[in-house]
């Protein structure tokens, strides 16, 4: 009897999901819980300090298996008409002020998109953390009241990409992503992005904001809300060109 009751708790612990799924497996069912194959979305975009509050509105059309993204600006007037577009690992940022398309360079993906908290890499989504990164299980943790898996996550080699390990907090019964912690080459933490307002939106129960802190700026941060997301539905190619992103 002891020996059955005994079998029975080990099989118990390894059929726990904990046990029986992979760093991995989590890291891609987290993504696909948040993005489609395809999505267009409305996003407010506020910027936060102690001394003043900044809003801008943004759309943005996103092809998740080719790294193809763009994204427009389209209020308030000083700001309308910014334009980014991902092709792969190439960005490009169009300023309607200049009228010129400007690359931006690899060591510029780690610098502050339109004076926010978020990084030029954080808006096209050009690092992908389901391929560029190996990840470990490392624990479990409550997160603002959620339990959570906790997922270290280290670049790979090859990979080019702006932060020198990202640790990751996904809710453990639908792997909602909760919380994501930044560091640097040296190991320090540069930010933290927390998530919440779970809702139904597009179809399905995702965090509808996402707020960055970066530790160095006190009494300031960043909040992205999504009021509009629609997933896997056909995106023009003409969305993903030169012309597009020049207004043309």
């Amino acid at each position: 009897m002891t020996f059955r009751i005994f079998s029975v708790i080990i099989t118990m612990i390894i059929a726990h999901p904990l046990f029986s799924m992979t760093a991995g497996e989590i890291i891609k069912k987290s993504e696909d819980a948040v993005r489609g194959n395809t999505q267009t979305a409305v996003y407010e975009v506020t910027i936060k300090t102690r001394k003043w509050t900044r809003t801008m509105e943004m759309k943005s059309w996103n092809v998740r298996d080719g790294r193809k993204s763009f994204s427009v600006i389209t209020s308030p007037k000083k700001d309308a008409g910014n334009r980014f577009l991902l092709i792969g690992h190439e960005m490009r940022h169009f300023i309607p002020g200049l009228q010129k398309a400007i690359k931006i360079s690899p060591s510029m993906m780690l610098q502050s998109w339109m004076g926010s908290d978020f990084t030029n890499d954080d808006i096209v989504k050009e690092s992908s953390i389901t391929k560029d990164y190996t990840h470990t299980l490392s624990g479990s943790e409550n997160i603002a009241g959620h339990d959570c898996y906790r997922i270290t996550l280290v670049p790979k080699p090859e990979s080019a990409v702006v932060w020198g390990k990202i640790v990751y907090y996904a809710r453990k019964h639908d792997y909602l992503p909760v919380k994501e912690e930044f560091y640097n080459q040296h190991n320090v933490l540069k930010k933290t992005m927390t998530m919440s307002e779970f809702t139904e939106m597009g179809g399905r129960v995702i965090p509808a904001v996402y707020k960055m802190e970066t530790l160095s700026k006190k009494d300031r941060y960043t909040m992205l809300r999504i009021k509009f997301i629609r997933f896997n539905v056909a995106i023009p190619d003409r969305v993903f060109t030169i012309q597009n992103l020049k207004g043309r």
